[in-house]
């Protein structure tokens, strides 16, 4: 006999994905109408440098209403793949904690629900070490803060220095700043893969669940990165593939999508497309793969 396909989600997938704001806010969100995107994920500022863009009180108020005519229920914001905020060298250091801070109020401006940031590295230091400066450096970005949006600690595909590898680690994290209600965590299925939780069954997805929800709870579990992975199980490489062409396959993607939990996060995909339309055909490759017959 078959295996029961899982029950469609009560509510539509609030899906979409990562799109540039290089031409302006109210642009990206012209560009996720056009894809189909309900959900988006900006970067705070050039993911692979320093520079960052000022968006002003009228592009703001442009971009609300551009946001609302295209149905965009989430607002993502990314740190910048170059903020370490375990990193033991002084100079990094610094500068990632002046990041995180000045970006969690900026991102907060526009309009966005959460912001996503990597734990970190610790380069050789130690574990101990790294997550005590990650402790600090997120501490310093709350001081103060009154805003709307919540900082996310992305969970990582484990391996080396990388800290966040494991549902523990995110835990000890959260313990160093006290359980702050202002902190939650952000999933990627192609990170949970390779940091070797077999998704491609139901009972899979259910076996990591249990442990994150063990270790931090579900209710800080508040967004899901959406990628197939181009590498296999357990290989701690964080290597996208596009929906239903890696590792995790169609099994995959559908196990995660028709989750009866993580089918209502707000889902996001980061997969690696040749430009930003080809966004719209991966899109729907999800909602296919959500349905249930």
């Amino acid at each position: 006999m078959p295996t029961p396909r899982p029950k469609a989600p009560a509510v539509p997938l609030d899906l979409g994905c990562h799109l540039s704001i290089a031409k302006g806010l109210p642009a990206t969100f012209d560009s996720a109408r056009k894809v189909d995107a309900t959900c988006v994920q900006v970067f705070t500022r050039n993911p692979r440098g320093s520079s960052q863009r000022e968006v002003d009180d009228a592009e703001i108020a442009t971009a609300k209403t551009r946001r609302a005519a295209a149905g965009v229920r989430t607002l993502v914001a990314h740190i910048p793949y170059t903020v370490n905020l375990a990193s033991p060298r002084a100079h990094a250091w610094d500068f990632a904690r002046q990041v995180l801070h000045a970006d969690l109020r900026a991102a907060d401006r526009m309009g966005a629900q959460f912001v996503v940031v990597h734990p970190g590295t610790h380069v050789g230091d130690g574990l101990d070490a790294g997550l005590l400066r990650i402790v600090d450096a997120v501490g310093h970005a709350l001081e103060g803060y009154d805003g709307a949006a919540l900082l996310l600690l992305e969970g990582m595909a484990g391996g080396g220095s990388c800290i966040g590898g494991t549902p523990e680690e995110l835990a000890r994290i959260l313990d160093g700043l006290h359980g702050d209600p202002r902190v939650g965590v952000c999933l990627d299925s192609c990170h949970l893969f390779a940091a070797g939780w077999d998704l491609r069954t139901p009972a899979g997805v259910d076996a990591c669940l249990a442990a994150f929800d063990a270790a931090v709870g579900l209710d800080r579990v508040r967004c899901l990165h959406l990628n197939d992975s181009l590498k296999p199980l357990g290989s701690h490489l964080d290597r996208h593939a596009r929906i239903g062409k890696g590792e995790l396959g169609e099994a995959g993607i559908r196990s995660v999508v028709t989750h009866p939990f993580l089918s209502r996060l707000p889902m996001c995909l980061e997969t690696p497309v040749d430009d930003w339309p080809d966004f719209a055909e991966e899109i729907r490759a999800v909602r296919e793969l959500a349905r249930v017959e």
